[in-house]
């Protein structure tokens, strides 16, 4: 890949988050959001996490074959464990570096 087609692509990349981003700063100014749509929002979050996880505990090309290649699934149920006995994020994380 040429180092100016490189740089083309960025500049169109950041020039198009740039307007995504800005087009709903200015239009948030004048829609009223109600509170149903803003507590439908609060989800979001939530639901990106195990959208982000999910793909890297059931599609991956592990090696290790002691559970048939569901180790980490294995550890993401005790990881879960954790979050939910400590209710440390850092406590989860580490946990699950350690274990895998």
């Amino acid at each position: 890949i040429q180092t100016s087609y490189f740089w083309q692509i960025i500049f169109w990349l950041a020039l198009g988050a740039i307007l995504i981003r800005g087009s709903v700063i200015a239009v948030s100014a004048r829609v009223t959001i109600s509170a149903r749509t803003k507590e439908i929002f609060s989800f979001i979050p939530a639901a990106i996490i195990p959208a982000l996880i999910a793909p890297s505990v059931f599609f991956h090309q592990g090696k290790i074959t002691a559970f048939d290649g569901k180790e980490r699934l294995l550890v993401a149920l005790l990881a879960t464990g954790v979050s939910y006995f400590s209710k440390s994020t850092l406590a989860t994380i580490l946990f699950g570096l350690v274990a895998l």
